[in-house]
Parts: structure tokens; sequence; C-alpha cells
């Protein structure tokens, strides 16, 4: 039916609303007189108006625009907010532009001013208000059919309506179509609220591609669209608007952009680190995935490892899967498909063991990588939330899979080559530098050899070398002239060297021979040769015999030298030796007989009572000479025996050795009255000593430090035991010794200051006390300094178990 069939046909309900009685019943006259049949509902104030179009329906309401309370404007906005689809027509007595434009953004159908109200033009606006509600409202019904969200808003923006679709397909409360903005992605508001104000504004047709959110939290791609509908004048009356899923769409041309991209990525990743990288990332990005990862056949057993990003977000201990363990990526390779859950629910259902993990997702995919020999391995992508891989998706998860297969494989055959082409690299450099190395050792080699021919040629050394397996003897030049044989004439074996050796050594270089050939001991002999121009020659020679593994000799490499000089000047300093041993015999033996009988006689006489001053004083003389010439025989004896015969022996026994050094110290404290001589011991001085001889160590100590000191200063000695030794100091104080005599201060016949015993000294003193001293065990050191004098400091054993140190210059 239409709208004016309808006013003619059936009575109408209309809503009035006015604070004014006589404009009511303006209204009902031009009612009556335009023959329409209306049941009226009249108020008086806005907050009625309000209540009465809440609580029922009509066929149009008159809202005065000034009313107390709330003016129809406000009435009119909170209607629409409402939702009240009744068709409201402004009453006005203010007629300018703008306050028609503001009512009808504000939602009004039309407006009507009171100075123009007639019965024709209240029946003409009633006709159009009822004649657009009706378009409306079969727009809507049509809306609900449409597989698209329908919408509609009023001119200032606000949406009055949404489609049943898009309550069940937007994260829009029911009923509550002004809170579409919450449905919009977050990222997407700015822009899309920028475009539709511009719209608003200029009254443009309304379009942008923007996520908005289902109510399960997903979100959907949508092409949004809205035309306005405009009256006579131009002005808009109200917005259309429709929503379009283009989800697949987008998605879809985003996975080609995707593909692209993975393939133009792949290219470029020659490592299979790199491709790992990229088909996890791509994965993620393109499946909106939280995590990813890879997992690889192991090439020793039948497991699959972690490989690539996402590696650190697997729980301990599923590093590593066997390739028949209950779980998602084994079953993936092992039946060579896509296996997906899609809650954590379905997962703890189908692999019970991984319920137990504790794994933060909530839903994966797991599709298999096959290369041209079969699956290598499972490509995974994992979600925080319920997660269901559309058809387009799964296509799109394959052909990932599938590219990033094929680079693996790629990129393992380049790695392979790489590794190949740098081991060669690395064998040819290793070999330039091993051939390096040889031409450099062969020069080295080259270069030690003419220096040990040199060497050789210097010292006149022969070498050779006998193969005790074949019995070949090799002999150089230089042994050639060693044996006085012509040059060329060679020796070939070991029979040839010796015929050369003189008769009376032959026997035991033949022996010493045969010892190197079957025992494989080392050869060591001095022999005589005899020239053929009958010159008899010593030579020395020495050789190391080498062996295999099991002990049997193999060769011996050995050189031989011309010790005739020295043979000689051994055998002259033998003679010399003798020689100087028999003159000091005899010289010490011969001079001590008379100088006894001198001495006792000369104490024979001293002894006897009335001589007078001068006589007493010439034998005393005597006897002092006497004793001193006794004391250069028993030096000369003594050194004798040091130096020629072996070392001056000592007999020990045990004794106190402080209380010796005491009994020294007051001899010499008796002689020298005029002398200060401190004695101070510390410790016990037990020990196995002979006496006699440290008595004389000590005496000449003693005496060289009170002769070569001051008159007014002290000589101090000091004794301290010690563990296992003893030691003893004496210090004078004066002129320090000259430096470049204390090397060779015990040297023997170094007389003056600082060696010897006084006039008459023939420099053995010291050179004694060392010897002494040696044969104790013990060693002897002296530090003299300007300022603090000279320290003689002795160090013995206490025992004789203690073994001598070996003499030292």
């Amino acid at each position: 039916m239409k709208p004016e069939e309808r006013m003619e046909d059936q009575r109408l309900r209309l809503l009035v609303a006015d604070d004014d009685e006589v404009d009511r019943l303006a209204v009902r006259r031009a009612l009556l007189k335009a023959g329409l049949s209306a049941q009226l509902v009249e108020v008086a104030d806005g907050s009625s108006a309000l209540a009465a179009l809440l609580r029922e329906p009509f066929d149009c309401a008159l809202l005065d625009f000034q009313m107390p309370g709330r003016d129809g404007l406000q009435v009119l906005r909170e209607a629409r907010a409402a939702l009240v689809e009744t068709p409201i027509i402004m009453l006005t007595g203010q007629g300018d532009e703008q306050t028609a434009v503001e009512l009808m953004k504000a939602g009004a159908t039309d407006y009507l001013g009171k100075s123009s109200l007639t019965a024709e033009r209240l029946a003409h606006i009633l006709r159009q208000a009822l004649r657009l509600h009706e378009a409306q409202q079969q727009y809507r019904t049509l809306a609900e059919v449409l597989p698209h969200t329908i919408w509609t808003s009023r001119p200032d923006g606000q949406m009055d309506y949404l489609s049943r679709r898009g309550f069940e397909t937007l994260a829009v409360p029911p009923g509550e179509a002004s809170r579409w903005m919450e449905a919009v992605h977050p990222d997407d508001q700015p822009r899309l609220l920028e475009h539709w104000r511009r719209s608003l504004e200029s009254g443009e047709p309304f379009e942008v591609e923007s996520r908005l959110r289902d109510p399960e939290g997903q979100d959907h791609w949508h092409l949004i669209r809205a035309h306005p509908l405009r009256d006579a004048r131009g002005r808009v009356l109200r917005w259309f608007g429709t929503n379009a899923n283009i989800d697949g769409q987008r998605r879809a041309q985003e996975r080609i952009s995707r593909l692209q991209a993975v393939t133009a990525a792949l290219s470029e990743a020659p490592s299979p680190r790199q491709v790992l990288d990229v088909i996890v990332t791509q994965g993620q990005a393109a499946l909106d995935a939280q995590a990813g990862t890879v997992w690889l056949m192991a090439e020793d057993a039948p497991f699959l490892e972690a490989a690539g990003p996402g590696t650190r977000e697997l729980a301990r201990g599923l590093e590593r899967i066997a390739l028949d363990a209950p779980v998602a990526v084994a079953e993936a390779v092992r039946q060579d498909r896509l296996v997906t859950y899609s809650t954590r629910e379905e997962r703890d259902h189908r692999y019970p063991g991984l319920a137990r993990q504790g794994l933060p997702f909530e839903a994966s995919a797991v599709m298999p990588l096959r290369g041209s020999r079969g699956v290598m391995g499972a490509l995974v992508v994992n979600f925080t939330r319920r997660r269901v891989l559309q058809a387009d998706e799964q296509d799109f998860f394959l052909a990932l899979a599938r590219q990033g297969a094929q680079a693996l494989e790629r990129a393992r055959l380049y790695e392979a080559a790489q590794q190949a082409r740098a081991a060669a690299e690395a064998s040819e450099t290793q070999l330039r530098h091993v051939l390096a190395e040889r031409e450099r050792m062969e020069a080295t080699l080259q270069e030690r050899d003419e220096r040990l021919r040199a060497a050789l040629w210097a010292s006149s050394t022969g070498t050779l070398r006998w193969d005790l397996r074949t019995g070949g003897l090799e002999w150089d030049e230089n042994l050639d002239q060693l044996f006085g044989l012509a040059p060329g004439r060679t020796v070939q074996t070991i029979d040839d060297f010796l015929a050369l050796v003189h008769p009376d050594e032959r026997e035991e270089a033949r022996r010493r021979t045969r010892a190197c050939a079957n025992e494989g001991a080392d050869f060591e002999m001095d022999f005589r040769v005899v020239w053929p121009d009958e010159h008899v020659h010593w030579l020395s020679s020495k050789g190391k015999t080498f062996v295999d593994a099991n002990g049997r000799p193999l060769y011996m490499t050995g050189a031989c030298v011309d010790i005739t000089v020295q043979k000689q000047q051994e055998a002259e300093a033998r003679q010399l030796a003798e020689f100087e041993r028999q003159i000091l015999g005899i010289v010490s033996h011969d001079l001590r007989n008379p100088l006894s009988v001198i001495r006792i006689s000369a104490s024979t006489l001293l002894a006897r009572t009335g001589l007078d001053e001068r006589q007493s004083k010439s034998l005393t003389r005597i006897i002092t000479a006497t004793d001193r010439s006794t004391r250069l025989i028993r030096d000369l004896l003594d050194f004798s025996q040091a130096r020629l015969g072996g070392g001056i022996p000592v007999e020990r026994k045990r004794s106190d050795l402080f209380e010796l050094t005491r009994g020294v110290v007051e001899e010499f404290a008796a002689s020298h009255p005029e002398r200060q001589l401190d004695f101070v011991r510390e410790g016990d001085g037990q020990g196995e000593w002979d006496g006699d001889r440290l008595a004389q160590v000590f005496g000449n100590l003693v005496g060289n430090a009170i002769q070569h000191s001051p008159p007014h200063t002290a000589v101090r000695v000091r004794c301290a035991g010690e563990a296992s030794t003893v030691l003893v100091e004496i210090h004078n104080e004066g002129s320090p010794i000259d430096p470049a005599s204390l090397p060779d201060l015990f040297e023997p016949f170094r007389r003056g200051r600082q060696a010897g015993s006084g006039a008459g000294s023939v420099g053995l003193g010291l050179y004694i006390t060392r010897q002494l001293v040696l044969a104790h065990g013990g060693r002897i050191r002296v530090t003299s300094l300007d300022g603090e004098g000279t320290r003689f400091a002795v160090r013995l054993p206490r025992s004789s178990l203690t073994p001598a140190p070996v003499p030292r210059n």
C-alpha cells in the first residue's frame, strides 16, 4: 500500500509534542482540513515526548523545536541514539538554513516552519515522511538477506542502523550500532576516521579498506563503502553503507606477494641457516603466527632435531624428537602430510605427552619439507589462541614448505661446494706452505751441512756410518786424512777399519764393534794408528748405535778426531806433576828435619839461665823463623796433597766446633794483647770434624783478619748452630778487598794484602783453607764492601753424610 493510500484509508497514529496548546490546535485543524484521519497523542514537554517514542510505535511524530525541559533537538538526538526509527518532523518557528542543517544531521525526517503550516503543506510533508520511512523499511528488510553488512548513519555520521549480519560478524554489542568503532582494528582507526571525516564534510562517497574484528577476536579485511542520500536541495539526509568481507582476496593477494618475497629472499639466502630463517619468518608473518621453527632429519639416527629460529622457545627436552614419537611434528614427517590442531584441548587429547610439557601455544600447524630425496623435515608454526587454517592458508603453507625444501637442498649443495672449495684452497695453501717450508728446511739443512762440513774440516773431525744389516761402511775424506790414507782410498768395511788400528788396541776395538753389531751398544774408544810414514797418531772415536722397535741394531753413526797432541800434553802434564810432587816432597822432607834440629837446639839454649837480653832475642828470632819455615813447609805439603794427591785427607771425630774456635781466638788474644777479639756463639756446635784441620782453617782466617785491619778496630768471630749445619763468621774492619781480586782470592800463589798469612807467605793460605772446608763437605764465602769491612763465612755440615760440593773458582 502506498503511503498516500495508507493516509486516506487508514487512521494514522501521530505524536504531537508542543508546549503551546494553540500550536497543537493548529496541527489538529490542518489534519482535519486535509481530510486525514489520525489518532493523536499530545504531550506538552520534551521528556514526555521521548518517553512516548520509547514506549509505543507511531506512524510519525511532530516535535516542537522549543520545549521546556528537553527541547525538540535533544529529544530527536536521544530518540535516534535509542534506535527509534519513527519518522520525526520538526516544527520550528525559526526557518534559517543553519537550523535546518542541524536538524537533518540529528536525524530529523523533515522540518516545517510554524508560519507556513497549512493543510496542504502538512499533508505533503507527512506523505514524504511516510514514503521515506517505508523505503527505509524495505531497504532494511533487503539488507537482512544480503551477504554483506548493511548500515546507515545520520548526516552527522552517527550510525543508527546495523544489519543483523553486522551484529553476527562484528564485535559490536547487540543493538548498539553506534559502538561500531570498537570493531575496527586499533591500527586502522585513525586512517578510517580521517576518511570518514572528509566524506562527512564534503558529502563525497566514502570508501576505505580496514580490518574489522569478529566476536571471536579474529580480524578480517573489509571494503567499507557509503553513499549519501540527498533531498531535492542537495542536503544529505542519510548515509547508506556496506561492509564487504574481502579478507580472503586480501590475504590471497598478500600471500601471493609473500610468496614472491619468499622466492626473492630464498634466492639471496646461500646458507641453510639463512634459508631456515626466511621460511620461518615468512611463515609466521603470513599466517599471523606467534612462533615457528624447523625440524630436520638427523643424519646419524631416526631423530628430528630443532633448527633455525624459534629453537630457544622450545621446552627443555624437545630439542630432539624420535621419529616414532607421538607428537605432531613426527606424525607429519612419518605420514608426509599437513598436521594441525586448533585448540589446546585437541592437542592434549591427540598428544597427551605434550600436555605435561607446559607449552605456551594453543594451536599449531606442521607441514612436511619434501625434497628430491623424500621428506627432510618439517616446518612448524604456533599460535597462542585458537586457530583454524583456511584452505587458501593451507595452500600457501604447502607452497612455502616446497619452496623452502628446494632452497634448503640448493643451500646444502652450495655449502658443500663452498666447503669443498675452501678445503681445496686450504689444501693448496697448506701445500704451498709445506713446499715453502720444505725449501726453507732444505736451505737450512744445506746451510747446516755446509757449516757442519766446515766445522768438521776446521776441527779435523771425520765421520762414518756403519750399516749393521749389510755391513757397509760409509767413510768421509776427513777420516782418510786422520788414518794417513791417500785421498780416494776410502775404507768400505769394518774389517778394513780394524786393520788400520794399532795391534795393541785392535782386539779391544774388534770386541767393541761386535758389541755394537750384536747388542746395540755404543762405541767409544781411544786408539792408535800407524801412518805409512811410521808415525803413530792417537785417535778418539765415538759412535751412537740405533735400533728398531724390537731392539735390533740398525746402524751406527760415529765421529773420530785426532788427539795426538792432547795425549802428548797429558803425558807431559803427568811428568810435570810427578816432578813437582817429587821436588815438593824432597824439599819439605829434607828441610823439615834440619829445621826440627835447629828449633830444638834454640829452645834448649833459650831455656838455660845466664843468657843476656841480646842472646835471648836472637834465640827467640831463631825459633820464630823456624816456626814460620815449618808452616811454609806444611803449606807446601798440603798444597801438594790437594793439587797432586787427590785432596787433603781429614780424620773426623765428634767434638764441639764452637769450643775449638774459642780456643783459636783465645790463642790469638794471648799473642796479640793489643788487639780486641770478640767471640759470640749461638746454639749447638756438636758435630763430626777434624779438629786440627779446622783449627788451621780458623787460625788462618783470624790471623788474616788481625793482619789486614786497623790496630784500633775489633775482630769479631760469630758461631751459630743450625739444624744440620754450623756457621762460623770472621769479620774485620778496614779497607775492602779489591773487587777484581775476589774471583781469584782462593787460588794458589796469590800474595799480597788479600791473601797469604803474613810476611814470608807463598800465597797458599786461603787456597788450603778452602780445600780443608771442601774436604769437610762445606763451603766458604767472602764479602768485602767499603764501610762494612770484610766477612768470611764458613758453613759446615754436622756429619760426613752430606756430599762435598764441587769446587768453584
